[in-house]
């Protein structure tokens, strides 16, 4: 009905589920062909206004957003198609602790190589901002960085520090502007740097797999070209399949304390698909056995790449791109021992393969020793 100016009937019977920093209000919907959907407006916090709203093909609906667990006066409206609302029906939520304050309980900030590093646990996968600031030279906070993420254990660290003392503070926000305390710490990063490529050299061992099909060669994964089948390595398809994946070695010249590593995918044509890795392994020894076992390697990373937009083979988004551009970046722990030879160890690819790999380029960082 057009122009309907009668109010429909109001919602009954609301019953609340509450959740951490939400709640499910569930209702009996009144018998109105006219109803289009139901409102409920509510305030997160002082002076924020928020609504909230389900169809008419469903008894209930969700409030999210609040700051905090203090109980709130949800008003709840039946909607006609002439945008007529009815009487309100008030009923209390109490939500439960939201994920930017968890977040912010579970903070850790430790020094790490080149800069620091910040871990916390995302329970229940909300998207959330870690906002990051330093004190800079006249003693003012200024924002350096934001780490923005809705996955359930959240670790990323922020490089290209030198390795003075300096003064940090640290806050969670979500997308609804709540925002925590501020955690302050000083700490001094770790000191890493590009371990220098010009040492690098094939160093095969038995066992190894050999990734110079079609004429490519070890060496291409460190000749500073990030793309193009020129530039790659490969093994051959008709290689026969293992459980046990396969692998190769290289010399990087010199033993350092390794703290990262990012390995860069050829495109073929797009990246996250066929005969890129997904499944694989760092490791690493100092004095690596000529039999070419894996006594004395100790594995360094383990690493399982997704693609990040989702979407199935043969389509693909500019966020897969920009990360396959970028590379995929791994870190080593601080505790693994300084290594000179390094393995990859390959486990399967995006077609699920374990024999099959390629690969466009290699950096590695860390303190040489």
């Amino acid at each position: 009905m057009e122009n309907n100016t009668t109010p429909p009937g109001p919602v009954s019977n609301p019953t609340v589920l509450n959740l951490a920093g939400e709640a499910q209000i569930s209702y009996t919907m009144p018998d109105d062909e006219d109803l289009l959907y139901i409102k409920a407006v509510y305030e997160i916090r002082p002076g924020v206004t928020r609504e909230a709203k389900a169809s008419s093909y469903t008894n209930r609906l969700l409030v999210d957003g609040f700051r905090d667990t203090t109980a709130v006066e949800v008003k709840l409206y039946a909607v006609n198609r002439s945008e007529v609302a009815s009487t309100p029906v008030s009923v209390t939520v109490n939500p439960g602790k939201p994920a930017y304050l968890t977040s912010f309980d579970s903070l850790k900030v430790i020094p790490a190589f080149g800069g620091i590093n910040v871990k916390t646990d995302n329970e229940y996968r909300k998207p959330l901002a870690i906002i990051v600031l330093q004190k800079d030279d006249f003693g003012q906070w200024k924002q350096i960085h934001a780490i923005y993420s809705s996955l359930k254990a959240i670790n990323q660290s922020i490089r290209g520090m030198d390795t003075t003392e300096k003064h940090f503070a640290f806050y969670v926000r979500d997308q609804f502007q709540n925002e925590s305390d501020t955690m302050f710490a000083s700490m001094k990063p770790l000191y890493e740097t590009l371990i220098p490529k010009s040492g690098f050299r094939e160093y095969p061992l038995p066992g190894d797999v050999a990734v110079n099909a079609y004429t490519r060669q070890m060496r291409n994964l460190w000749d500073n070209i990030y793309s193009g089948w020129g530039s790659a390595i490969c093994t051959y398809e008709t290689l026969t399949d293992t459980t046990n994946g396969v692998w190769f070695t290289f010399d990087m010249g010199i033993t350092a304390q390794l703290s990262r590593f990012t390995w860069w995918h050829y495109p073929d044509p797009r990246y996250f698909e066929k005969a890129s890795m997904r499944s694989y392994e760092l490791w690493g020894t100092d004095n690596p056995s000529p039999d070419g076992s894996w006594t004395g390697w100790t594995k360094l990373a383990s690493c399982l790449e997704e693609k990040p937009s989702g979407l199935p083979e043969g389509q693909e988004n500019d966020d897969d791109v920009t990360a396959g551009k970028n590379g995929a970046s791994w870190d080593i722990s601080i505790d693994a021992p300084p290594v000179r030879y390094l393995r990859i160890r390959h486990k399967y690819n995006w077609s699920g393969y374990r024999q099959t790999l390629t690969g466009c380029e290699i950096s590695v960082w860390g303190k040489p020793l």
